[in-house]
């Protein structure tokens, strides 16, 4: 079935300030940057409000939070590093100035976020604020070594209320996903050794799968917790997986294509595993969709074959080595770039 793709808008970005954490609706695009720019693309009336110019710190997650029954309940979040969050209540296309936002901090005071913000590593997954306090290498040259590491998790529409833990990781702890209970990373040990680990927020339990007994795993780029006590992960690159929580694989996609850049999924059914997407695009500007019903991929288009001004396809999409993003509503893809973000309408999957 050929599937109809067409590009709705091409947003251009400031030089050398990427996007750095992306979310979208059939209704809005939100994105926020290195440099600290948070802008909404409101796209029915094809309208993009600038709500941040530049922060102190990296814009580290947005968060739209649509209300089906009442627009004006509409929330929109922007966390800025591991300082502070943005929340606006409302943002339409009549606004001809920045919207009116509440700032909710996140430590007591300035002295302790300067204390903690070089150890912080912040993510906003779901609905949730997660910090963790890390004590990372002064050089490449440092051991790895374990310590008593803190975490902080937040739920965004319960800012005052916080859960947290402390457990041992490595300097060389590298944070992936939070689902609401589990929490999961990797610990890079010595020379090739390397433990995949879930913390379970609800029983205090952390789980250890050395995945360096597993035979050429090569290394793991991307990672997600799934519903149904299953991850997808990305190894040697191009290699997707999912596996269930003991590491056992049950499907597999992309095993001979080019590197992945980024992915994302979504359930066209909530209440429905079934119905999972995994949608990935890899750095010869390929966009692929994953259907786990049908345990089938399916190649959508090539980033050069839209219909985009010839000097945006000669400056190239992924030249500069930057993290790249793409985000999947059931209308629409938005993908980032060097030097813009590509939203482009799609028919359903």
């Amino acid at each position: 079935m050929q599937r109809e793709i067409n590009l709705e808008r091409f947003i251009t970005l400031r030089y050398a300030d990427p996007i750095c954490a992306i979310d979208l609706t059939d209704k809005y695009l939100l994105y926020g940057t290195m440099l600290g720019t948070a802008a909404c693309y409101l796209i029915n009336q094809k309208k993009l409000i600038t709500l941040s110019e530049t922060q102190d710190e990296h814009i580290s997650g947005v968060k739209i939070q649509e209300n089906k029954d009442n627009q004006r309940d509409n929330k929109f979040f922007v966390c800025v590093g591991d300082e502070k969050m943005f929340i606006y209540n409302s943002i339409n296309e009549n606004d001809n100035e920045i919207p009116k936002y509440s700032e909710i901090k996140n430590y007591d005071n300035e002295n302790d976020h300067f204390q903690k913000c070089e150890k912080c590593f912040t993510m906003l997954k779901n609905d949730y604020l997660v910090r963790t306090f890390i004590e990372f290498p002064i050089d490449t040259k440092t051991d790895s070594s374990f310590y008593d590491t803190p975490i902080s998790i937040k739920n965004i529409n319960n800012l005052s209320e916080e859960k947290k833990a402390t457990i041992r990781t490595t300097n060389y702890c590298v944070p992936f996903d939070f689902d609401g209970k589990n929490y999961i990373f990797i610990d890079f040990l010595e020379e090739k050794k390397r433990d995949l680990k879930i913390y379970n927020f609800d029983d205090n339990n952390l789980r250890t799968i050395e995945i360096y007994k597993f035979k050429e795993m090569g290394h793991i780029s991307l990672l997600k917790i799934l519903k149904n006590d299953l991850i997808f992960l990305v190894r040697k690159y191009n290699i997707c997986e999912i596996r269930d929580l003991d590491f056992n694989l049950k499907r597999y996609f992309n095993y001979s294509g080019n590197e992945i850049l980024a992915f994302d999924v979504m359930y066209t059914d909530e209440n429905d595993f079934e119905t999972l997407k995994i949608i990935v695009v890899d750095l010869n500007c390929n966009v692929i969709l994953y259907n786990y019903k049908t345990n089938k991929e399916e190649y959508l288009f090539n980033l050069y074959d839209l219909k985009i001004e010839q000097v945006i396809k000669d400056q190239r999409f992924f030249s500069m080595g930057y993290p790249y993003y793409i985000k999947m509503s059931k209308q629409y893809l938005a993908i980032s770039s060097d030097y813009g973000c590509l939203l482009i309408q799609h028919s359903p999957f």
